[in-house]
Order: structure tokens, then C-alpha cells, then sequence
């Protein structure tokens, strides 16, 4: 059988070369088109990126600066005595809302029948009425109950006793000197 020697007398064939060589120039063309709009698309975005960034920038150093203004005038403002004043003011409004017909019930509702109060020096604070007493009663049990009827009160707190006087120091009777905590508002039981 005889061989044809190709070799000597090749068969080009180009038309696969030309086809491959047309396919990537039109890919290449198509991806240049894309590539292109994609670009004008990104530079146009990215001036308006630009152009916000400036003027978030602008708004941002108008802020910083009516900021900057405004901690000024705070810090020219005397805060602690501004502070002092109207703890002052506070103090004020409470003593005057402090009610005696209150406080003048509670004791009544825990005083017995053989003491009498001398002397009521209330001290006005935020929550409760801090209280000095001096009371004077016949005998050494009547002081004793009225001690356990505060004691046992709801509206009162924190009796202390400061001092007491027997009778023959003072010539009228047991006296006591107290101190105790009101709480306003607070129902007997």
C-alpha cells in the first residue's frame, strides 16, 4: 500500500486559524465596548461621589464651627453656681411646700395624752422632714410610749434620742430632746 507523504505537499487548511482569529477580534472589540462604558460610567459616578463628598465636607466645617460656637457660650455659663442656685431654689420650694397640718396629724395621731411637744424644728430635705423634738411628759412610761408609737409609725423613721432630763433637773417633769426622720404622705396602719 503506498503512503502519501503529506509532508511534501501539505494541505493548509486556514479557514479554522481565520475563524478563531475573527471570533477574538470581536470579542476583544466587544469587551473594549464594555469596558469603555463601564469606565464612563464609573467616572461619571465618581464625580458625583466627588461632588457630594465636597459638599458633605462644606456642611460638615459649618456644623464644626456653629458647634464650636455654641460650646463657647456653654462653657461662659458658671455652672456651679448656676448649680448652687438652683439646689437653693429647690430647697425653697420645698420648705414651702411643706405641709404642718401633716406633720401636726401624724404627731397627733402618735403623741399619748401625758406628753406635750415644746419644741418642732423640722429640716426640709427632698424626700423626708429631719426633725428635732423636745418633749415633756409626766411620767418616765409616758416618754417611753410615745418613743414606741414612732417607733412603731410608718411616717416616722431613725428616732434618736439626744438627751433626757429627770425631773428634778428641770423642775417640770421628764423632758426628752429627740431626733427623728418624717416621711410625709406615708399611711398609719
Amino acid at each position: 500500500m503506498i503512503v502519501p507523504n503529506l509532508a511534501s505537499r501539505p494541505h493548509l487548511n486556514t479557514r479554522p486559524v481565520w475563524i478563531v482569529t475573527a471570533v477574538a477580534a470581536f470579542l476583544a472589540l466587544v469587551f473594549a465596548v464594555v469596558n469603555t462604558n463601564v469606565w464612563l460610567r464609573s467616572s461619571h459616578s465618581l464625580e458625583e461621589q466627588i461632588l457630594r463628598y465636597e459638599q458633605l465636607e462644606e456642611e460638615y466645617q459649618r456644623l464644626a464651627s456653629a458647634v464650636s460656637e455654641q460650646a463657647e457660650d456653654l462653657n461662659r455659663i458658671p455652672w456651679r453656681s448656676l448649680a448652687a442656685r438652683v439646689n437653693g431654689v429647690n430647697a425653697v420650694i420645698r420648705e414651702h411646700e411643706f405641709s404642718w397640718i401633716g406633720l401636726l396629724d401624724d404627731i397627733e395621731r402618735v403623741l399619748p395624752w401625758d406628753v406635750r411637744l415644746t419644741k418642732i424644728n423640722p429640716k426640709v430635705d427632698s424626700e423626708s422632714v429631719n426633725l428635732s423634738f423636745t418633749a415633756i411628759g409626766r411620767t418616765r412610761d409616758a416618754l417611753l410610749n410615745f418613743l414606741d408609737n414612732l417607733i412603731d409609725d410608718p411616717s416616722f423613721s431613725e428616732p434618736t434620742l439626744s438627751s433626757e432630763i429627770t425631773p428634778e433637773e428641770s423642775g417640770i417633769g421628764y423632758e426628752l430632746n429627740l431626733t427623728l426622720v418624717h416621711h410625709p404622705g406615708r399611711a398609719a396602719p
